[in-house]
């Protein structure tokens, strides 16, 4: 998963919020072309407000969202974990981005409102994020109530499918399946579990588009700079947008022990070694990037800054390169007993990561940042 995330906001960049609360009621500003004088069009413009006004950025049972998806995920709003990216709520998100209606159309008996977020600002050191997203969300009736759905259900309603193994493939009609990689996916997940997780006995549903907005559409979005990916691994699911039935990296995601103590670093870490690494120049390509940062930029950027997180970006996410490099090193050193004692450990933040590797290993700290360096130094000027 490759996530193009910046958000930087100071206070000269701030602006009013450009939907309008008043005693805590939200009124949206919308387009001209939506035709207000519809009571059906008003009730959905209302929903969305009723919508931010009840705290989207949680997950809960929230009324104005269908029963159906809320029993079958956790984190039934598809777009929810996107659009409040990097910690987010709602005041938050209207403070530095603008809601804007731009359109409200109906869909035989469903309706599609589109909602633009944006800046206002003019700073070309701010302008590249300027357009947060469009969302868009169907509304649909449920006991005479309006409520929202994602847009995934009518859009890959007329999908095709094919089932190979545990994996279920879901793919436009014009899309052309290749059993070849598909088998090749099967092989690949089957040699993972057999390795790390021999209990695994879900499904996977995965759908491919060939383009980052078509992937998009899949978590509500007609546009979007948040959570901008080429892969994701949600609940039961997998994403594409790379047109390919085999996505190693995003099914490591979904086949590893379920951990909620391990931390992004160890679980991008392992997706990456695990996953990416199926694909050697894509693989050292990230690990490059890191190198090169290692070598010519080491007060801002080294084993503690990327590790901790305290150095998050710098032209690609560091918690990939830099989980990799640590999965490794204890690979090297412990085999996949000792990925397995990584997978299992607490490795939510720094002071974590590194007693659970130094246990591992038996190295102390100093050493272990001496030889995860020595790793990462092998990737340096590499194609």
């Amino acid at each position: 998963m490759k996530y193009f995330f910046l958000i930087i906001i100071i206070a000269s960049v701030l602006h009013p919020i450009y939907a309008q609360e008043h005693d805590n009621q939200l009124t949206l500003l919308v387009s001209s072309r939506v035709d207000t004088s519809s009571i059906d069009v008003k009730s959905i413009i209302k929903l969305y407000e009723n919508y931010y006004q009840s705290r989207p950025d949680s997950i809960y049972d929230n009324p104005y969202w269908n029963t159906k998806e809320k029993q079958l995920y956790k984190d039934f709003d598809f777009s929810r974990k996107s659009i409040f990216h990097g910690g987010m709520n709602v005041r938050t998100l209207f403070q530095y981005f603008n809601p804007f209606v731009m359109s409200v159309e109906p869909i035989g008996e469903k309706y599609a409102i589109r909602v633009l977020f944006s800046s206002n600002t003019t700073n070309p050191l701010y302008a590249g994020s300027k357009v947060w997203c469009i969302q868009k969300l169907h509304a649909i009736k449920e006991n005479e109530k309006w409520v929202f759905e994602n847009v995934l259900v009518e859009l890959t309603k007329e999908w095709r499918s094919t089932q190979n193994g545990m994996i279920e493939y879901v793919y436009p009609p014009q899309h052309i399946f290749d059993n070849e990689t598909s088998d090749k996916a099967v092989t690949f997940c089957k040699r993972i579990m057999q390795r790390f997780n021999p209990n695994f006995n879900d499904s996977i549903k995965y759908y491919i588009t060939s383009s980052i907005d078509d992937m998009g559409l899949l978590e509500n979005f007609d546009y979007y700079f948040a959570g901008i990916t080429t892969g994701k691994a949600r609940e039961g699911m997998i994403l594409t947008s790379k047109g390919s039935a085999h996505f190693p990296h995003e099914f490591v995601h979904k086949l590893l022990p379920t951990n909620p103590n391990r931390g992004l670093v160890i679980e991008e870490g392992l997706a990456e070694f695990l996953g990416t690494k199926e694909d050697p120049e894509a693989y050292r390509n990230r690990m490059n990037k890191l190198a090169t940062d290692l070598k010519h930029n080491s007060e801002k950027i080294n084993f503690k800054s990327v590790v901790s997180q305290s150095m998050t970006f710098n032209g690609y996410q560091t918690a990939y390169p830099a989980g990799a490099g640590i999965c490794e090193l204890v690979y090297k050193l412990n085999g996949d007993n000792g990925l397995k004692q990584l997978m299992h450990a607490n490795t939510i933040g720094y002071t974590d990561i590194v007693k659970t590797v130094c246990a591992i290993t038996n190295l102390t700290e100093s050493q272990l940042e001496t030889e995860w360096n020595k790793i990462m130094n092998t990737y340096f000027n590499q194609p």
